[in-house]
């Protein structure tokens, strides 16, 4: 049997980042950028430390009244509605949220969640690692294409 080592380190033996706390989440990601009402914190990203080399960790959270910009981006990604109600928005196609639904967004497709409740809707947020080298074809220099001017939320 193995015995474990406990520590209040972040970093493993090999100094690879495992833990990030709340106090340490990024903020800044494209669809917060001029809103208001949406906040997308960065959990387990290559620039929080994490040297992950396929998924992504974040957790999306939407103000009652408040919707994520429509957007899309070149990966698979899934949430978990960890509290709230509202729907999410698939190439203009709706479909009911509640908390503990769990929703698929595939490759490129367009894409919001719009808050309905009267409490903060909060989401896990899985994708894959967006740093693939961006192919000629994708619309812009970044991973995720926003279709909805700030403001609009």
């Amino acid at each position: 049997m193995t015995q474990a080592i406990t520590t209040t380190e972040k970093h493993n033996a090999a100094g690879e980042r495992v833990v990030i706390s709340p106090d340490e989440f990024g903020s800044g990601a494209p669809m917060e950028v001029g809103r208001t009402g949406v906040r997308d914190k960065k959990l387990i990203y290559p620039e929080m430390g994490f040297d992950a080399a396929t998924l992504c960790l974040g957790v999306v959270e939407i103000d009652p009244g408040h919707h994520s910009p429509l957007h899309r981006h070149n990966c698979e990604e899934v949430y978990l509605v960890i509290e709230g109600t509202g729907y999410v928005e698939q190439e203009g196609e709706t479909f009911p949220l509640n908390t503990g639904d769990a929703v698929l967004n595939r490759v490129n497709v367009d894409h919001r969640v719009f808050n309905t409740g009267d409490t903060t809707m909060r989401l896990a947020v899985v994708g894959g690692i967006m740093l693939v080298p961006l192919l000629p074809t994708w619309p812009t220099d970044s991973p995720y294409e926003i279709l909805e001017p700030a403001g609009e939320n």
